[in-house]
């Protein structure tokens, strides 16, 4: 079970089999987009794309440990010298930081559930569906305000206040880790993109499936939906072995 941080609720999460990553594979749109869609097939929540921004990384986060392990190996090149940069960290640690507090400035706005109020003016947490819906449009932050505030344009310092008031009741997961690039010692910032990288892992983890599903039928003459029921490490040795004796 995973316990979100913003929302206190515990969602259990499934590994995923062929059949998910077959969905993975075949479903268009933006990396969120493609996350919510696998997210609704191995999870219990109710709604994915109701969850705030915050939730739904800490979530995806802990479906890429069910899938692929703790430790996260991120590589980048230096932007000074474009030398190779690796970091590997533990993803517990990575989120053990995220810690929601609600301003004392920032109070429920009567009669609209999910909603704040700060300065007369009302917003809400962005959600999920909010960040697949504004991903591919040419200024998604401004359409993210929109969206997330009433009236949707405050004066800029109120605005600014809620920002922070929004950032402390529901803390960044996806944000650039710090380090030194080992070739030429300079400051070095590792952007993380938590859909972006999740969703790109398990891509490319299931590269081979349709040539597994191929090598297994062929083999054994088992039906499709067979074959893409079987977890995908023993879906793999099972075609390992074929190509073996092959």
């Amino acid at each position: 079970m995973t316990r979100l941080p913003v929302s206190n609720l515990e969602v259990a999460l499934r590994q995923p089999d062929g059949a998910d990553e077959l969905v993975l594979r075949e479903t268009g749109g933006s990396p969120v987009s493609r996350a919510l869609a696998l997210l609704a097939r191995l999870s219990d929540a109710e709604d994915c794309s109701q969850l705030t921004v915050t939730d739904f990384e800490v979530l995806l986060l802990a479906l890429r440990v069910e899938a692929l392990g703790e430790v996260w190996d991120l590589g980048f090149a230096c932007p000074d010298c474009a030398s190779p940069v690796e970091v590997s960290f533990r993803l517990a640690d990575y989120v053990g930081h995220i810690r929601p507090r609600r301003p004392a400035h920032v109070s429920d706005a009567p009669g609209r559930p999910g909603w704040h109020t700060c300065q007369g003016v009302a917003f809400r947490l962005p959600t999920a569906r909010d960040q697949a819906a504004v991903a591919e449009l040419a200024d998604p932050t401004k359409a993210l305000t929109e969206r997330c505030f009433d009236p949707p344009r405050p004066p800029a310092r109120v605005r600014a206040r809620i920002e922070r008031a929004m950032a402390a009741m529901a803390p960044e997961v996806s944000r650039p880790l710090a380090g030194r690039c080992p070739a030429c010692d300079a400051a070095v910032e590792a952007p993380v993109h938590v859909a972006r990288l999740v969703i790109g892992e398990l891509t490319r983890q299931s590269a081979n499936l349709y040539d597994e599903v191929h090598l297994i039928a062929a083999a054994y003459h088992w039906r499709e939906a067979e074959i893409l029921q079987l977890p995908r490490r023993r879906r793999q040795a099972y075609a390992e072995r074929i190509r073996q004796a092959a």
